[in-house]
């Protein structure tokens, strides 16, 4: 079975409707408007020659840059959880417009069946996954331990991804979502990986859950440096 139809079973499953005539205009807007911003990558060498290859990994973020990691990881094949609200249903249809598994879950809602069925579609069909760290209602930039038990579960290495951008709009929600302008420059950078081992329980998981935390952190001031950087240096 293809990704594609994977994709559509979990879609079928979650109940989450397709994209309307309205919808599909506004989203092809969004992609062009998000291929126009100029990427400069940067991190970790052990991450960037994992993401080179075809080696299953957990991309982790942080909430606020949600919008573009999604948008640059969109032809990695993966299965993704989002949050089970309204709000989430957006990003559901963008994943499954891009052939990509949106699971429905949330640490309040559906989580730990969502990661379930996320460890299950990696192993069946040899594929990553992207989780957001904060979870969809934070608190913000506080680690929450879903990639750590889907990494312990699979024995994928999990890879903090930071980001940045300017000019860009961020908006005043808890996580101050940061959706960069057309032609805006954007950095990321891979935090180093790491592999969660499968008897990690308790106070085990909780120093894996910090090590996201800091790693994710990191990599995030690593990106807003390498963008001053670049724009001290004009």
């Amino acid at each position: 079975m293809e990704v594609r139809e994977v994709s559509d079973e979990f879609h079928k499953t979650a109940g989450t409707r397709p994209t309307t005539w309205i919808e599909r205009p506004l989203l092809t807007v969004a992609e062009i408007w998000l291929s126009s911003c100029r990427v400069i990558t940067a991190g970790n060498a052990e991450a960037r020659s994992i993401l080179g290859s075809e080696i299953p990994v957990i991309i982790a973020l942080w909430h606020f840059s949600l919008i573009y990691i999604l948008f640059h990881f969109r032809h990695r094949k993966a299965v993704i959880m989002v949050s089970g609200s309204s709000d989430g249903d957006w990003v559901a249809r963008c994943i499954k417009r891009w052939g990509q598994i949106p699971v429905r879950g949330s640490r309040l809602k559906g989580g730990i069946k969502a990661l379930r069925d996320m460890a299950g579609a990696m192993r069946r069909y040899n594929i990553g996954a992207g989780i957001v760290a904060d979870g969809s209602r934070g608190p913000a930039r506080i680690a929450q331990k879903g990639a750590l038990i889907l990494s312990r579960d699979t024995g994928a290495p999990v890879i903090p991804i930071g980001f940045t951008a300017k000019p860009a709009i961020m908006f005043n929600s808890w996580d101050k979502t940061i959706l960069p302008w057309p032609f805006s420059k954007i950095v990321l950078t891979y935090g180093k990986p790491f592999y969660v081992p499968n008897d990690a329980r308790g106070p085990a998981l909780e120093s894996y859950r910090k090590l996201l935390e800091d790693e994710l952190n990191q990599a995030t001031t690593m990106a807003e440096n390498v963008l001053t950087a670049g724009q001290n240096n004009r």
